[in-house]
């Protein structure tokens, strides 16, 4: 029933004291609410990537389909190596019947640059634990390279260690099962796919793809044009040395560069 006076707080009511409660609003919150999970960013990353590499994926498929060696064993190299130069190199070595042991030896080095790549995201992985940094080697590629780097050396760095840890494993993990049904389809349709889709052409239009998101600097436009240059005018070199030969000369360019600029 309403007597006609105000209510009293519960508080005032027991006989405590009226207290005025503030509110205070947590920017650190609000961040991480607008801010997208690791998660959800990376598979969005991931998705443009994958779309790029669409033509390259089929037509190193349909390529190792054409080398004489059987497509199971030609798509088995897209989990044992998930590289597309080595494992094109791998398979056509095969099918020329060369020994295992030069097959090894010459992905090998094709593959060198991913030494180049962990050295790169040392720092970035130092704090995971030793399991997860092996899982993360196998996961290495050249377009989780290009999205891990692009990411930590955004602002805040990419975000706490656990968020860099998880933002790496879901590219990785997302990239790798893409690559798998796209190099599987290759196979696959290799009699169908068109003849005008050529390995030559859609490998380096997918890198392309992948580095110029990468060129915000002098130094790395400097790296990226005489490592191309220099690998360019080196591509007769045996066993995919010249792409060695071009990454060092990127390397010194752009720290040379880089030196003059800090």
């Amino acid at each position: 029933m309403d007597t006609g006076t105000s209510p009293v707080p519960e508080a005032v009511e027991a006989g405590q004291p009226d207290r005025m409660v503030i509110a205070v609003d947590d920017p650190d919150r609000h961040d991480k609410r607008a801010r997208p999970s690791p998660g959800r960013r990376g598979v969005t990353d991931s998705v443009a990537v994958i779309v790029a590499y669409i033509p390259f994926g089929l037509t190193l498929g349909a390529s190792m389909a054409a080398t004489g060696v059987s497509p199971l064993v030609a798509w088995s190299s897209s989990p044992l190596l998930f590289g597309g130069a080595g494992q094109l190199l791998a398979v056509q070595m095969l099918g020329a019947g060369a020994n295992a042991a030069v097959v090894v030896l010459a992905a090998l080095v094709v593959n060198a640059r991913f030494l180049l790549y962990s050295a790169s995201l040392a720092e970035h992985a130092a704090t995971w634990p030793r399991r997860w940094k092996w899982a993360g080697a196998y996961l290495l590629a050249d377009p989780v390279y290009a999205l891990a780097t692009a990411r930590f050396a955004g602002p805040g760095g990419g975000g706490p260690p656990r968020e860099r840890m998880a933002y790496y494993f879901i590219v990785g993990a997302t990239l790798w099962a893409a690559w798998q049904v796209l190099t599987g389809l290759g196979v696959l349709l290799a009699g169908v796919l068109p003849v005008g889709l050529r390995l030559d052409l859609a490998a380096p239009l997918t890198f392309l793809l992948l580095l110029l998101p990468m060129l915000t600097s002098r130094p790395a436009w400097g790296a990226a044009a005489v490592g191309g240059a220099v690998a360019v005018a080196a591509a007769d070199l045996p066993l995919g040395l010249g792409l060695l030969v071009g990454a060092g000369a990127g390397i010194a360019t752009g720290a040379f560069l880089g030196g003059r600029h800090a």
